[in-house]
């Protein structure tokens, strides 16, 4: 019984709030509260959260070295030797194929969809990740394939390029985030003259690059955002003007994003940010709480 926990920890439950991407399509379609569209993508949703899952148990099996250098991911079941690593591969072979035959009988597109995530990961935690800037945008990738996911299961979905574009950039600019605290975590474990084992990929990067493409991807992301919703055939989609009283939210978000990383240094891991800062948890909320408002009630 204590394995299964430590299996469970290692596939992150956390990190699972990831996979409500899945549910951006059926939100963006005025087909959310249609109870059986619902219901296929709620189990969608906790079929990749085993496939994402898996991931985390192979990541932290390829990267056990470094974790125990890290100050947090030491503590992590198969960093700290709770976990053996051959129970945690064992671990990811019954997950796969349970999850993947479910995902088959469900939705050919999704498998196909999955399956192309999970070669990807793999790609990434052995090489992929090693590559500057790439290691990024893979990560941004995953989560427009969480997006695809939701258009599939929903077949009564047009999915729009928008959400997908909009999608990238976002979380493109939500990794550099992450990367520049990562490297500024990195350089004063230096100045304490501390060992660092870090990700190969870091010492690419430097504050000046990071800093550019953050201020790049966040503009990008406001601009692409602004344009979708005043975008005359979302509109008529929508049969609503109003969209853009959305825009503050997303203005704020963004805005308290970046003041958090920068200023209170917790960019690190986007989902504690999430989970602990309550300004920013509620602006997410009365964000879709406007949207589906104006789409749905015309209000």
């Amino acid at each position: 019984m204590n394995t299964i926990k430590l299996i469970i920890i290692s596939m992150r439950p956390k990190q699972w709030i990831k996979n409500l991407f899945i549910f951006a399509p059926l939100i963006f379609s005025l087909h959310f509260f249609n109870s059986l569209e619902l219901k296929q993508a709620v189990i969608a949703f906790f079929l990749f959260s085993l496939i994402t899952g898996s991931i985390y148990l192979i990541n932290d099996s390829v990267d056990v070295k470094a974790d125990i250098q890290h100050p947090k991911k030491r503590k992590r079941p198969i960093a700290s030797g709770k976990l053996k690593i051959s129970v945690a591969l064992l671990s990811v072979c019954f997950l796969l194929i349970f999850s993947f035959v479910l995902i088959f009988l469900m939705n050919r597109y999704f498998f196909y969809i999955s399956l192309f995530y999970v070669v990807l990961n793999i790609f990434y935690s052995f090489y992929l990740k090693k590559i500057v800037i790439l290691d990024v945008l893979i990560i941004a990738i995953g989560f427009v394939l969480r997006v695809m996911i939701g258009g599939v299961v929903i077949k009564s979905v047009e999915l729009s390029p928008w959400i997908l574009i909009i999608t990238f950039i976002l979380t493109t600019f939500l990794g550099l985030m992450k990367r520049r605290q990562e490297l500024i975590r990195v350089n004063k474990l230096k100045k304490d003259n501390k060992v660092v084992e870090t990700r190969k990929s870091l010492k690419d990067y430097n504050l000046s690059l990071l800093d550019q493409l953050i201020s790049i991807t966040m503009a990008t992301t406001l601009i692409s955002y602004i344009t979708y919703v005043l975008d005359s055939k979302i509109q008529t989609k929508f049969h609503t003007d109003k969209l853009y009283f959305t825009i503050p939210f997303v203005v704020f978000g963004i805005f308290r994003y970046l003041y958090l990383s920068l200023v209170m240094d917790k960019g690190e891991s986007p989902e504690e940010i999430l989970f602990s800062d309550i300004p920013f948890a509620v602006n997410i909320i009365l964000w879709v709480l406007s949207f589906v408002g104006i789409i749905y009630y015309k209000i």
